[in-house]
């Protein structure tokens, strides 16, 4: 059983060991310490320790000569560095390492600096550590080794490598020559902020015998007013847009971009001019990123840190900080902080934070914070943040997240999230989730959820609450409202004025009427007929608005003026007519939701019209009569 077990140990352990990532041979660590001996045998020994083989020329070196190599815990490359001193070239193919004769031109335009990143306290090499060279921009990134190459001009007057590593505190090297070297750096751990720790009071003993309380402090609003919208939706929005762009920003970065922005960002460089093919391919190099240009032109699309004057793209620009002066692209512009000035795009603007000045785009503009001055679109705008001042335009959509501080218009929709100082103007729909103050003109409806101060304007117009304002609509609905709204139909829940009538009078026997809108201006609807009352009668539909008049002490009196349909029930079943009537009548309340009702009335025959009970039928002409009505009347219902 204990040979089994061997045997199936063995295996596990040959099988991992088949499949770990096998170290290529010049990152390999030997030990040599030779003295004196021929470079054959020194060359023997590195192969043997380091478990590979060599493969050169036998005329590029001359294996008698008598050579010295003392390395400890060093890489191959390293060792073979310190052996031929640059008079041979080396690379690694699969398990070999190639020896090859270095070109050594007489002029050289350019020279290599390569080398190890270490940590400076524990000796271990640092892989992803960003290096590059201030003025020519050129970069490299450390491999999973530690190891660097770099190609630099040997016409740079003053060259500085600039190395940078997350969590590690950045080194500066001067060169002091311009020719290939080797050069291993050290970086030292960033120091860690030690968080302060106040003491807390403890208090060790415990009354069990008396219940204890759980008391939770009120929370209180830093705003009190406008601010019915609570700030966690808005904030959301404005996250998740901003989320969504820094996602599609890092899909069109390169890895070693990406490694060049986490570790760099302590360090902005300027440039004048940049010219770029695509993202990673341009003057700036890979350090796009990290670059502030006056002026940028990218033929496909370009990415860099901030523009300060003028941007051009074929395609796409993306910026990952601020965008100052005019911003142009055939598709679209993407910046991730803010933006002053213009931006123009033939689909689409995108911008993470705050901008003021122009936006236009052939089909949308979206920002991810406050906005000032002109949105314009070919089909929506998104603003996740404030329109502190100015407008927005476009065909389908404005949406403004958190306050409009100007002018929505659009063709089908504008949206407000929390505050509204100003004017929204559509072709079907307005919508404003908190307070608005100012107007709403729409084609089919308009929503103030809280308070509205100004007009509303629509087919339709709901509202928390009207004030120095007026609905104007088919349909009006509201909470409260200073002014009677004008409409067919109008409904005001706790200021209104609301009745439901059973008045008999010469022509019905039954009539029941509902009043609703306002006090000094509502409208009625009516219906009649004559039950109980031989052939031929009537039914009567009508509309009609009116005024009443509180005296105070339960009285009231009632001014409406309404028109009726008059139809036949009996066989004929045709249409007796229409009428015009005239009423007054005097309210008196008996409880706080019941009251009598009676008045005088004018009617105006239009037509072939039914006659009152006690009228002889007149079928050739209209007649005109004054009657009278009386009954019950429900208020507040």
């Amino acid at each position: 059983m204990n040979t089994y077990r061997t045997l199936l140990l063995l295996a596990v352990a040959w099988l991992m060991t088949a499949l770990a990532p096998a170290i290529p041979p010049l990152e390999r660590v030997i030990t040599i310490d030779l003295r004196n001996e021929r470079l054959g045998v020194v060359l023997d020994r590195i192969s043997q320790a380091g478990q590979f083989s060599f493969s050169y020329n036998p005329d590029i070196l001359n294996e008698n000569s008598v050579v010295n190599l003392r390395v400890a815990n060093t890489t191959v490359r390293s060792a073979l560095q310190q052996l031929f001193t640059g008079s041979l070239t080396f690379k690694s193919r699969g398990n070999h390492i190639i020896l090859l004769k270095a070109d050594e031109p007489e002029e050289p335009k350019s020279f290599i600096l390569d080398g190890y990143i270490i940590d400076g306290r524990t000796g271990t090499r640092i892989s992803q550590a960003s290096i590059y060279e201030r003025n020519t921009l050129a970069s490299t990134v450390s491999n999973p080794y530690g190891y660097y190459r770099l190609k630099l001009p040997t016409s740079l007057p003053a060259a500085r490598l600039e190395v940078r590593k997350q969590a590690y505190e950045g080194e500066t090297v001067r060169l002091a020559t311009r020719r290939n070297q080797t050069l291993d750096i050290q970086l030292r751990p960033a120091a860690l902020e030690t968080p302060t720790v106040r003491p807390i009071s403890i208090r060790t003993t415990v009354d069990t015998t008396r219940p204890v309380a759980i008391v939770t402090p009120p929370v209180l609003s830093p705003r009190t007013a406008d601010t019915t919208l609570p700030a966690a939706p808005a904030s959301k929005l404005k996250s998740e847009w901003q989320r969504t762009q820094e996602q599609f920003t890092n899909w069109l970065l390169s890895q070693r971009q990406k490694i060049h922005e986490a570790n760099l960002t302590g360090d902005t460089l300027y440039r004048d001019m940049q010219f770029s093919l695509l993202p990673f391919v341009g003057t700036n190099h890979t350090l796009s990123g990290q670059v502030i240009n006056n002026l940028s032109f990218n033929l496909i699309a370009g990415y860099s840190m901030g523009v300060t004057a003028l941007e051009v793209g074929g395609f796409l620009n993306i910026v990952r900080g601020n965008v100052s002066g005019l911003q142009a692209a055939g598709f679209a512009n993407a910046v991730g902080e803010n933006v002053t000035g213009i931006q123009l795009a033939g689909f689409l603007n995108a911008n993470r934070k705050n901008f003021d000045g122009i936006q236009a785009a052939g089909f949308g503009n979206t920002v991810g914070g406050d906005f000032r001055g002109v949105q314009a679109a070919g089909y929506f705008n998104l603003l996740a943040g404030s329109l502190r001042q100015g407008i927005q335009i476009a065909p389908f959509l404005n949406v403004v997240g958190q306050d409009l501080n100007g002018v929505q218009v659009a063709a089908v929709l504008n949206v407000t999230g929390r505050y509204r100082k100003g004017w929204q103007i559509s072709g079907y729909g307005n919508v404003t989730l908190g307070n608005g103050d100012g107007g709403q003109v729409a084609g089919l409806f308009n929503l103030t959820k809280e308070q509205q101060t100004g007009p509303q304007i629509g087919a339709i117009n709901i509202a928390g609450s009207i004030r120095r304002g007026r609905q104007i609509g088919l349909v009006n609905v509201a909470k409260t409202a200073e002014k009677p709204p004008i409409g067919l139909f109008t409904f005001v829940r706790e200021n209104g004025y609301r009745r439901l009538e059973l008045t008999p009078d010469e022509l019905h026997t039954g009539n029941l009427t509902f009043k609703t809108g306002k006090r000094s201006f509502y409208n009625l609807f009516t219906f009649g007929s004559n039950p109980g009352v031989s052939q031929p009668t009537f039914l009567s539909l009508g509309y009609g608005f009116g005024s009443a008049l509180d005296f105070g002490r339960g009285w009231m009196i009632n001014a409406d003026l309404s028109g009726r349909a008059l139809l036949y029930t009996g066989e004929q079943r045709q249409t007796a007519g229409t009428l015009l009537r005239l009423n007054t009548a005097l309210e008196k309340k008996l409880t706080s939701r019941l009251a009598l009702v009676a008045g005088p009335t004018l009617n105006v025959s239009l037509g072939r019209s039914a006659p009152p009970l006690w009228v002889e039928a007149n079928r050739t002409s209209g007649f005109n009569w004054v009657g009278f009505q009386a009954g019950l009347r429900f208020c507040n219902i």
